[in-house]
């Protein structure tokens, strides 16, 4: 279904923008399709068997699902969104597979995991949590990872300099990709105070405070970027 939600005052994952969300993605993310691909490939290399795979901030389920198609009778999985709409999308989307395990919530709500988990993905969804919660949440990743085990985290940034120009030619992706200059500031506005993009530093800070050694950014475009985070 192609994206013509219309946000209210405070941005919402409600059942309208489960249905596109897709598409959403598609036209939103700058070099969406590499993301996803190099998200993939880079994560399946940290995978062990009999080992859970997790997905924080799951939403419908598309970062996960390959994974899922290829790693379904070696791994289980845990998924958690706390959007409803998410949760139900993502319950429909692996309805057949019996080793995925759709929770609605916080990862907190889950510690400790159940078993040690070899990946971990965060994509696109950190942002959406109050700053001050974020420490906790990756020193918490970081605890529920076997040796050996990864992160992938990817997250909406500030620049460090020139962040007027990344943002214009963000927009200027939108409108090639169909959004109006009203849907564009509609959304913007409909964001303010529920994303809090962070600096790239300050996401490197983090990662290494809660432990991980090795982080490396492994994709960006425009203020996108992707890192993996080895235990």
């Amino acid at each position: 279904m192609r994206d013509n939600v219309k946000p209210g005052e405070k941005w919402e994952f409600n059942e309208d923008v489960a249905a596109c969300f897709a598409n959403m993605l598609e036209r939103s993310i700058p070099d969406y399709k590499s993301m996803r691909a190099l998200t993939y490939k880079a994560g399946e290399r940290f995978i062990q068997p009999d080992t859970l795979i997790v997905d924080v901030g799951c939403s419908t389920g598309l970062a996960v699902e390959p994974f899922v198609e290829k790693y379904q009778d070696e791994n289980d999985f845990l998924l958690i969104d706390n959007a409803p709409a998410m949760v139900d999308a993502c319950r429909k989307r692996f309805a057949a597979v019996p080793g995925v395990l759709v929770k609605a919530g916080n990862l907190w709500e889950y510690l400790p995991l159940p078993d040690k988990a070899s990946l971990v993905l965060s994509v696109l969804s950190l942002r959406f949590m109050p700053t001050s919660y974020r420490q906790k949440m990756l020193s918490d990743i970081y605890e529920g990872l076997t040796p050996g085990g990864a992160l992938i985290l990817v997250e909406k940034i500030v620049s460090e300099s020139l962040d007027e120009l990344m943002v214009h030619l963000y927009y200027e992706m939108k409108r090639e990709n169909g959004y109006t200059d009203d849907q564009i500031m509609d959304k913007r506005r409909s964001l303010e105070n529920v994303l809090s993009p962070l600096k790239v530093g300050w996401n490197v800070d983090m990662l290494r405070t809660a432990g991980f050694k090795q982080v490396a950014m492994f994709w960006r475009c425009l203020n996108f970027c992707g890192w993996i985070a080895v235990k």
